[in-house]
């Protein structure tokens, strides 16, 4: 396996790699929760339609974001749309909905969407994925199997209309597949195509553009949750299992800036984060094959003046998957990672030891002894042991 050098840095800061294959060779523990994740909820709940708000809360360096890492690769291998974002990254805030999606359709493959609505649509017209993969116009190849221009343009509309015509995700998403799907397989141009996709973007359409398009209704506060909704089942129609939103560092919340001194979320949208996590919770009857995993460090869910406890509401919800026991509880709702690296224990470094080492070695790496290693003293023992493994790790001659 080859290591780029980005990952080797990362790993010498204590960081998740960005290769999967790479993230995948040194995870440990998954048997106790990750494996369960992957089998309980993402190959059954939520494949058969179920929705799952998740927390997982640590100190740092006790392996959260790797966790998140692996859960979204598990998930995309299980055909899920997954998108991956940190708080930390100030252009967006938790605090509005629309924001929400927006920066969800930011990270979904909107060609890979176009290409499922149109296979969906292919294969009702007798055109499997082998045949027709939904990237260019299917109206060539009707044709040059019998039919005449003007029917095969006729039965691709109608098609198209009947498969969407009866979804579960509204007259407006009904109207979105609807021309994607005619303006790929008919025409194959971008120019309706594109204005279709700034709308599901949330975009605001000119006034000839909607009547074009016949996609009037506009993304608003008002109707964020509703669009959410509409967007999973679309990408069920497209042909993914569902969808999976990963927040990192969600504990950003409670903190402050360290040039202004002042807070980076006031208490009002403090309260409008909490909401929006209690509607996505309360929402298991409309959202379907959706999970929600938010990330952060304790301050997240215990500050009593703005984490999630403040929010009666939603910290009343988040206590009903929670059972207090002296062990790691896979079951619960809140997945704390401090007790999942106590459940470790002895094996911790021993096992990633192994791991690291089988993956330096299979690369062309051999292990030298260093004088000189940064102090580890303060940071987790997890973080630790990934550091001090990654930096006595060099080179071999002639690789």
């Amino acid at each position: 396996m080859l290591i780029d050098e980005k990952d080797i840095e990362l790993l010498k800061r204590g960081e998740p790699p960005i290769n999967s294959d790479i993230l995948k060779t040194i995870t440990i523990g998954r048997e106790l929760w990750l494996d369960f994740f992957k089998e309980y909820y993402l190959n059954n709940f939520i494949y058969q339609g179920g929705s799952k708000v998740k927390v997982v809360v640590g100190s740092e360096g006790t392996g959260k974001t790797q966790l998140l890492r692996c859960i979204e690769q598990e998930a995309r291998d299980q055909g899920y749309a997954t998108v991956f974002f940190s708080l930390r990254d100030f252009y967006f805030k938790l605090n509005d909905l629309t924001s929400l999606y927006i920066m969800i359709v930011s990270q979904i493959d909107l060609e890979e969407l176009v290409r499922g609505l149109c296979r969906k649509t292919a294969s009702m017209l007798g055109y499997d994925s082998n045949h027709y993969d939904g990237s260019e116009r299917l109206l060539p190849i009707m044709v040059e199997d019998g039919m005449t221009k003007v029917t095969a343009e006729k039965e691709i509309r109608n098609t198209a209309s009947q498969v969407f015509k009866d979804a579960d995700f509204g007259s407006s998403f009904s109207a979105f597949a609807y021309t994607v799907v005619k303006e790929r397989m008919i025409k194959g141009r971008d120019g309706t195509l594109t204005t279709a996709l700034r709308w599901l973007s949330g975009e605001k359409l000119e006034r000839q553009e909607r009547q074009t398009t016949y996609l009037f209704e506009k993304l608003q506060k008002s109707n964020a949750r509703y669009w959410l909704n509409s967007l999973i089942r679309l990408l069920k129609y497209a042909g993914w299992s569902g969808l999976l939103v990963l927040i990192d560092d969600v504990d950003i919340i409670t903190r402050r800036s360290p040039e202004t001194a002042r807070y980076y979320y006031t208490p009002n949208a403090i309260k409008d984060v909490c909401e929006i996590i209690r509607q996505l919770i309360d929402d298991t009857e409309l959202l379907e094959s959706f999970v929600m995993i938010l990330s952060g460090r304790y301050p997240m869910l215990e500050d009593e003046k703005r984490g999630f406890k403040s929010y009666e509401a939603l910290w009343m919800r988040l206590q009903s998957g929670l059972v207090t026991v002296n062990r790691f509880n896979r079951f619960a709702d809140i997945v704390n990672m401090d007790d999942f690296v106590k459940a470790l224990d002895d094996q911790l470094e021993t096992k990633l030891t192994s791991k690291m080492n089988e993956l330096f070695t299979s690369a062309g790496y051999e292990r030298k002894y260093l004088e000189v290693l940064p102090d580890t003293s303060t940071m987790s023992k997890l973080r630790a042991v990934v550091m001090e493994n990654a930096m006595f790790m060099k080179k071999k001659e002639g690789y």
